[in-house]
């Protein structure tokens, strides 16, 4: 399986059922690990969303939302489990592009499947 690194502490890992988004958030004195998996069809949802001037998308559970516009997009991720902690991370530049492209590259393996 395949893995993309969009940031230091923000990566994809390649699934049968899609994508794992992995953010490593510091906010907390231990650290946290919070896993999203995403499936090919949220893939393609969130790509499709992704190409328009303004971004706003949330996975099903509320795990991760996904804000902004072209220049700029907020991911947020929230547990759904136990204690409520929510992170935030900003993706601009070359991070940006970079997880613009993961989202499409693993919504279009849905594709590749199927053939």
């Amino acid at each position: 399986m395949n893995s993309i690194t969009v940031a230091e502490k923000l990566w994809f890992e390649e699934t049968m059922l899609g994508a794992t988004l992995n953010f490593w958030s510091h906010e907390q004195p231990e650290g946290v690990l919070f896993r999203v998996g995403i499936s090919f069809k949220s893939l393609e949802e969130c790509s499709r969303q992704l190409q328009g001037n303004s971004t706003m998308w949330a996975i099903k559970d509320g795990s991760l939302t996904i804000y902004g516009d072209r220049e700029e997009l907020t991911l947020t991720f929230t547990t759904v489990e136990g204690q409520y902690l929510e992170c935030a991370l900003s993706l601009y530049g070359e991070e940006l592009k970079v997880f613009k492209y993961a989202i499409n590259a693993f919504a279009a393996r849905n594709k590749t499947y199927l053939n």
